[in-house]
């Protein structure tokens, strides 16, 4: 993720890079959430947030927003959150 955001920096508009995001995120979740493994989902959400805020305010000289700032653009603008999409330890009671 680092290095997708770090190569887009300033050849995407956020609006559009938003997009991109939002779908990288929904493949990682249903390729990686399985039953015993919302941890490490919820750990990489939080991770490329905190890489989304990084390259954000690389892109000039001067930050571009504070992290209160990008906590309000979250809210506007939600990246989906972790879930698990497939769990294979659900009994299922025909034995």
């Amino acid at each position: 993720m680092n290095d997708w955001l770090k190569s887009i920096r300033n050849a995407v508009k956020i609006k559009e890079r938003w997009k991109v995001l939002e779908a990288k995120l929904r493949g990682h979740y249903q390729y990686y959430g399985v039953g015993g493994n919302h941890a490490s989902i919820n750990k990489f959400y939080h991770e490329t947030c905190r890489l989304v805020f990084k390259w954000i305010n690389r892109r000039s000289q001067k930050r571009s927003m504070n992290f209160k700032e990008f906590k309000s653009y979250l809210m506007k603008y939600s990246l989906p959150k972790p879930q698990v999409k497939h769990n294979f330890y659900l009994f299922s009671g025909n034995v």
